[in-house]
Order: C-alpha cells, then structure tokens, then sequence
C-alpha cells in the first residue's frame, strides 16, 4: 500500500529531524569532477536533503537553489545558507519540476522517480551538466531496500539520451553519471 502525500512528507521530516553533529560532505563523484563545472550560472541540488551539494556549489561561486520536500532538511540548510548565493525551497519536485533550460548545473544524489528523467535533461542549458548519482543493483546493506527505489546495474548509462555521457562509475550498490546538454 503507497504513502499518502501527509504520510511521505511526515516520514522524510522525521528522517531530517534528527540534527548531525558534522556537516555531510557533498558526493565525491561531484567533488572529483569540480573542474568541469562553470565558474559561474545557475544550479540547482534537487532532493538536496540537508544540503551539501548545494553548499559545495554555492561555495564555488554559482548561483545555486537546493529543493527538497522536506521542510526539516531545508530549514537546516537555509541556516547555513547566509551570506552564500543559494536560495533553499521546500518544493515537491515530482508535481513541480525544473522549467526548461534554466540551469548549468544540475545534481542529484540518492533520490530515484524515473518519469522525471525527461525533465531533467530539458532543464538543463547548452553545454549545461547533469551530475546524477544513487543507489543501484541489489541491496547490500545500505539505502533502499525497495527495487522501484534503486535503479538497475547499467540502467543509468541509457537514462538521459538527449545528452552526452561524459563519465559513468557503477559498483556493487551505487551508480553515478555526468552528463552534458
């Protein structure tokens, strides 16, 4: 039986809830490909969670806004947000989507709906750079033990087809992908 809207949004604040004495890092995957990112535009951490990517982003000098539907996981971020050019929202981001070609950067981690894939690629600008990276293959211990919430092992390489796969790293539980428009 599926969440109800109240249900999933009561679930994720309590996840977020919980205060994390360390600040998270954001995705090595992101950290390691830092030199292909513009020095400046716009990006946006969607299902940013408590925010790292967009803190990272933001640092570097891009205007950045980090989306999540969790208003515990933002209200952190916003905190740690001053003085940075970032702008944090709580929004649904499958009933609200990025618009078309509003961003030179786009990252995702850990957060899987495939219908949104499509959406995705049409937000990104020319030359613009999709970073995706989340759970994948069977579970092993770590992050969903829901199938529909992981994706399969080499599924990610043909999930943006509209853009240039630039690179691709999968291993026993995770998959991560750069693409460009």
């Amino acid at each position: 039986m599926a969440m109800t809207d109240d249900e999933k949004r009561a679930h994720w604040d309590a996840c977020y809830a919980q205060v994390e004495a360390v600040e998270p890092e954001p995705l090595p995957f992101l950290t390691a490909h830092a030199d292909w990112l513009p020095a400046s535009g716009r990006a946006l951490d969607l299902a940013c969670g408590r925010g790292e990517n967009a803190l990272f982003l933001a640092r570097r000098g891009l205007e950045t806004e980090a989306w999540d539907y969790a208003e515990s996981a933002v209200a952190g971020l916003r905190e740690r947000a001053v003085g940075l050019p970032l702008q944090v929202q709580c929004r649904d981001v499958i009933a609200q989507p990025p618009a078309p070609d509003s961003f030179a950067v786009i990252v995702v981690a850990h957060f899987l709906h495939r219908p949104l894939f499509p959406a995705l690629a049409a937000a990104l600008r020319p030359g613009g750079l999709l970073f995706y990276a989340t759970w994948a293959g069977a579970y092993a211990g770590r992050g969903p033990q829901n199938m529909a919430y992981r994706l399969g092992l080499g599924e990610l390489a043909g999930a943006f087809p509209g853009l240039i796969l630039l690179e691709l790293q999968e291993d026993m539980d995770r998959a991560a992908g750069v693409w460009r428009c």
